[in-house]
């Protein structure tokens, strides 16, 4: 490869080893002054270092479609929803696992939890039954819930003004710790225990703290995570 004047502007020429024509083709011109070459072809290494005539190296970059940006992608509310019930993965327990995530006001995660036993307390040697004829038999007296475990697992000073998603509406112990901690909005997905005291509870508290609390309603069923997706 190799760059000639030609009248008031540089051209590429490709030179034939064995015919020693020169072949000059109108994807390679460029203007005079240019630093760079923009070059529809693929040049090899040849075309790593090109000079305009004046010692001065040439850039050259391959011509490309512009890329669409992705449209398909989650809002919000469904993001850190999805999270909280991909943080539920990591609770070992059998009849009801449960995530809650807290997102501050510049949507920034600051806290993660599941329902699990207290650290240094055996997920083996705790029961998890519910319901038990012996009380110190059943995991309620041990299990630590997931919006508990969210606030105290906090990575930032304070959860104040902050929003929690929980793939299960707070109990009322969970509810008297989420108001105590300044958050101001709960999410939650499943509001299966409804009639419980103990919601029914949590709810008479929210609404006397004025803490903002509402279902969320999923656009999608499901969300596949294909951990092999980038690497194809």
């Amino acid at each position: 490869m190799e760059i000639a004047e030609i009248g008031d502007h540089w051209e590429l020429i490709k030179v034939d080893k064995e015919s020693k024509e020169d072949k000059m083709g109108d994807d390679f011109k460029v203007d005079k002054g240019m630093d760079t070459l923009t070059l529809s072809d693929e040049l090899g290494p040849e075309s790593e270092q090109l000079t305009n005539g004046h010692n001065n190296p040439t850039e050259v970059s391959k011509s490309s479609a512009k890329l669409k940006r992705v449209e398909d992608v989650l809002e919000w509310h469904e993001y850190f929803m999805a999270s909280a019930f991909l943080v539920a993965k990591r609770s070992k327990d059998p009849a009801t696992r449960v995530g809650a995530v807290i997102v501050n006001e510049a949507n920034k995660i600051v806290g993660t939890g599941y329902n699990g036993m207290p650290i240094g307390c055996s997920d083996d040697d705790f029961p998890w039954d519910k319901n038990t004829p012996n009380e110190l038999d059943s995991k309620y007296l041990y299990v630590c819930h997931a919006e508990m475990n969210a606030i105290l697992n906090k990575n930032s000073a304070d959860t104040n003004k902050c929003r929690i998603y929980s793939s299960l509406f707070p109990c009322n112990e969970c509810a008297k710790i989420i108001i105590q901690s300044g958050i101001r909005e709960v999410i939650y997905m499943c509001d299966k225990d409804m009639r419980k005291p103990a919601t029914i509870a949590s709810k008479r508290m929210f609404d006397a703290a004025k803490i903002k609390y509402w279902q969320f309603k999923p656009q999608n069923e499901k969300i596949v995570i294909d951990m092999y997706e980038n690497i194809r």
